[in-house]
């Protein structure tokens, strides 16, 4: 499908993609259970900067109680792996007390319109 549009056209869907990541990063956004559930897809896995191994649920859970100080993101850049697949990179500095930078990835798949992320993964920086 995407690979019919012309390049304007693709990046009209990647900036809709990178968009839709870094709503993640705000904790009006990660502590809405609903929002965040819509953003996720069912079978969403996670390998977290901490190490830990997540999957959509317990996510969700978490990040209602826990939504953080928020992050900035930099040096962002998406890119289609497939007509509906979408891996979205960046760094992004955490808002809290540590400002622990970290490299995030995430690949966002396009289902019924529909744009969700099926994997996460934070590593930290340094």
């Amino acid at each position: 499908m995407y690979s019919d549009l012309d390049d304007a056209a693709r990046d009209v869907v990647l900036a809709e993609v990178i968009d839709l990541e870094l709503l993640l990063l705000k904790p009006t956004i990660r502590g809405d259970a609903e929002t965040v559930r819509r953003l996720l897809r069912e079978d969403f896995e996670e390998v977290g900067a901490s190490g830990r191994h997540w999957h959509r649920d317990a996510i969700v859970d978490y990040l209602e109680q826990h939504p953080g100080d928020g992050a900035e993101a930099s040096q962002v850049d998406a890119t289609f792996l497939a007509p509906n697949v979408v891996l979205v990179t960046y760094a992004a500095r955490s808002l809290g007390p540590d400002l622990a930078i970290s490299r995030r990835s995430s690949v966002w798949v396009r289902d019924d319109g529909h744009w969700a992320i099926r994997y996460h993964q934070g590593t930290p920086v340094g």
